[in-house]
């Protein structure tokens, strides 16, 4: 029986991998929300949600007396500032 399930998954999965090579391609009706938030990421918005994380990790990590909260804010701060660009390329890129 186990045999029979998983000739049915890989002929189910040879079906659908040729529509996910698609996917990166299509959608044009989702192209203005992902311009949307790309540009809130990567705008005033995103670098002042990086900004605000950094300063209240950095803030926790002084009143706790304790560099970890700190480092992981000024991390926040970097991957908030950074990672829509790096996200962005990432998956531009990628082949499917």
């Amino acid at each position: 029986m186990s045999k029979k399930y998983l000739c049915h998954a890989a002929t189910l999965a040879a079906l659908l991998v040729p529509g996910l090579a698609l996917a990166a391609t299509t959608g044009a009706e989702f192209q203005p929300a992902y311009q949307f938030f790309y540009d809130a990421a990567t705008g005033y918005l995103g670098r002042g949600i990086a900004i605000v994380g950094g300063l209240v990790g950095l803030g926790y990590g002084a009143a706790k007396g304790s560099a970890v909260p700190a480092i992981i804010g000024v991390v926040l701060a970097i991957f908030g500032a950074l990672g829509p660009t790096i996200i962005d390329t990432i998956f531009g890129s990628a082949v499917v």
